[in-house]
């Protein structure tokens, strides 16, 4: 299995990943993946650091992954999945994030 991928402050931010990494899925809502090319936010994050979409052993340790990522960018994990399941697209998600950035 690789490594996962931390984001480290010279790599892409979080609203970065999901205008471009984004526009690789079909988004989806109330779940990380279907399991082919569907994605919820929290799961374009995940696929950024490796995931494959898939639920296998791995995808756990891809979820904290992710979760630490979204902590040491000071974003809630429940707000980015409350925005994605309103209805919000990646880039409108984006957006917000780029507003409310400290």
């Amino acid at each position: 299995m690789s490594q996962l991928q931390q984001l480290p402050k010279q790599d892409m931010t979080v609203s970065q990943i999901l205008r471009t990494y984004g526009k690789q899925f079909r988004q989806i809502q109330m779940r990380y993946s279907d399991g082919q090319e569907g994605r919820c936010a929290i799961g374009v994050i995940m696929s950024y650091l490796g995931w494959n979409g898939k639920d296998d052993p791995g995808s756990a340790q891809t979820l904290l992954a992710a979760f630490d990522n979204l902590k040491q960018a000071d974003i809630d994990e429940g707000l980015l999945m409350g925005l994605n399941d309103s209805g919000y697209t990646f880039d409108e998600i984006a957006d917000y994030l780029d507003r409310v950035e400290k």
